[in-house]
């Protein structure tokens, strides 16, 4: 988290105004609480999946960040592609703990980047299990 907030900060990253820092990955990802911890840097679990788009605007001094948040069911993947070229950065979220979805999260994470290879790309595996014995 801290690593997106401190490449606004650098003065080699060229920061373009009105683009926008997408957040995509299949629904239950867990796109919506890596946005909440980005926001406000604390843990909010969210029950409900995205409907749509959903905007969060978080300001680092003497920028401003938007990032846009596209549901990740079915219905809505299709809408991800329109928005790439907005994209000053693509943050792409996986459930780690989902193995079964993985191939399929995978596959979609291709597709986006495949057209789009000069766009920066952060994956989050969200949800991971630490055991200790």
């Amino acid at each position: 988290m801290r690593m997106i907030l401190e490449l606004m900060k650098c003065d080699r990253v060229a920061w373009v105004e009105n683009k926008q820092i997408l957040v995509l990955g299949l629904d239950g990802a867990g796109k919506t609480s890596v946005l909440h911890l980005l926001a406000s840097n604390r843990v909010q679990h969210s029950t409900a999946p995205t409907q749509g788009l959903n905007a969060v605007h978080i300001n680092s001094e003497d920028r401003q960040m938007e990032f846009l948040e596209i549901g990740g069911s079915e219905p809505f993947r299709s809408y991800w592609e329109m928005y790439l070229p907005k994209g000053w950065l693509l943050i792409f979220v996986v459930d780690s703990a989902d193995h079964k979805r993985l191939p399929e999260a995978k596959k979609y994470l291709h597709q986006l980047i495949n057209p789009n290879p000069g766009l920066p790309l952060v994956v989050f595996a969200n949800k991971q299990v630490f055991v200790t014995v």
